[in-house]
Parts: C-alpha cells; structure tokens; sequence
C-alpha cells in the first residue's frame, strides 16, 4: 500500500524519464476561481493538463513517485493519478478507512 505525503503546489523534478533520455519535468497546479484547480507538467514539449477538479495537489509516494492527487466536487472522490498525467493509479470514496488522511492532503498546504 502506497502512502502519499508532501502536497505542495508545484515541483521541479530532476532525471524525469522521457524515453531514452532524462529531463526536468516541472509540475504545477493551475487555480481558476470559477473552474477549480489542475495539474500542469511540462518536460520537452507543450505543457499537460489535466480536467478541472475542485482542488489539486503535487504529493510523493513511499515508492518513491511522484503523483496528482485529485479531490473531485462529485461525490467527493479523491483520485491519485499517475505523474505521467495518462491514468489513475487509484481512487478512495467517503466509506475507504483512507480517506480521511488522504483529504488532509488539500488542507496541509
């Protein structure tokens, strides 16, 4: 089980695997008061976003990757995507014993 911690608004990641090359990504949440917060990474090309939610964060796993937590206005789902930005590694509804520590994310920084 992946423990996340560190939630911060932006990150500068060094060796950031981009094919057969390293390169720095460099990761950021976006806040629009009518729209909400998105995860942005940029490495090489044009910046990735993601959809609007209702707050993001930038936050470590104990496996040592980074990953977007995602506190979604719909039923409250917060859903932990992978740092490629391409799919969900898991997600947590009100009812999971996690949920809590895992909704202290968005509140810590």
């Amino acid at each position: 089980m992946i423990e996340y911690s560190n939630p911060r608004m932006s990150a500068t990641i060094e060796n950031w695997p981009s094919g057969s090359r390293k390169v720095t990504a460099v990761f950021a949440i976006e806040q629009n008061p009518k729209r909400g917060e998105r995860a942005t990474r940029q490495t090489t090309g044009a910046v990735k976003k993601l959809t609007y939610v209702t707050k993001a964060r930038i936050v470590d796993g104990s496996d040592g990757r980074t990953y977007i937590a995602e506190l979604s206005s719909t039923y409250g789902i917060i859903t932990i995507m992978n740092g490629d930005m391409k799919y969900h590694h898991e997600s947590f509804h009100h009812d999971n014993p996690r949920y809590n520590k895992l909704l202290a994310l968005f509140n810590a920084s």
